[in-house]
């Protein structure tokens, strides 16, 4: 009997270490599979880009949080398609880490999105990614266009990614502030005088 009962306790304290490592292991697993920054440096600037096809205003937010030498740049554009005048918007990510001789490095990531609770990427936009690790996502639809601009310039909004370098680990980058006045000023005026090249264009098809 004595032999059975210390059997018994220690298959009890087995399955309890078992238990208490089960959950340390759920606990880490739960731990790599995402991780939420409230980034203490964020800044907005602005930008025009042209290229062949398109003339594009940009909002342009540089994302960190110190210590970490993580750093997001995230580029909302909306402009025109040079040959039939439409509405084209979107935005390019990147991420990007602070090597030791203070440069930065660019990372490949997947699984990218933008989420605000008035606009979803994921539903909306369609994607591209390249091969320096950017990914871009873009429409041609008007309205949905006008939802992901104002999503963006409302300034509550997160954006997500996926690193390749850390088992797709998903990092969620929450920001809580818009673009400083200046920069929705300018952009806004960029807005306007683009409207006015595109509908030219669209006279003369």
């Amino acid at each position: 009997m004595r032999s059975n009962g210390g059997n018994t306790e220690h298959i009890s304290v087995v399955l309890r270490l078992l238990a208490w490592l089960i959950i340390l292991a759920s606990a880490s697993v739960n731990q790599a599979a995402s991780a939420t920054i409230f980034p203490a440096e964020v800044t907005y600037s602005n930008r025009t880009e042209e290229t062949e096809e398109t003339k594009a205003c940009e909002i342009i937010l540089d994302a960190s949080n110190p210590p970490s030498r993580e750093a997001v740049k995230f580029v909302a554009f909306a402009g025109y398609n040079k040959h039939d005048g439409g509405v084209v918007a979107g935005f390019l990510m990147a991420a990007a880490d602070l090597t030791a001789s203070d440069k930065y490095q660019m990372v490949q990531i997947s699984d990218v999105a933008f989420s605000s609770r008035a606009f979803t990427s994921l539903d909306h936009l369609n994607y591209e990614a390249y091969e320096d690790g950017t990914v871009m996502a873009a429409t041609q639809a008007p309205v949905l266009a006008a939802a992901f601009v104002n999503a963006v310039l409302a300034g509550t909004y997160e954006v997500r990614f996926a690193r390749s370098d850390s088992r797709r680990e998903m990092r969620t980058y929450k920001i809580a502030s818009p673009p400083e006045e200046a920069v929705r000023n300018s952009f806004v005026h960029c807005l306007e005088l683009f409207a006015n090249e595109s509908s030219r264009i669209w006279r003369n098809i």
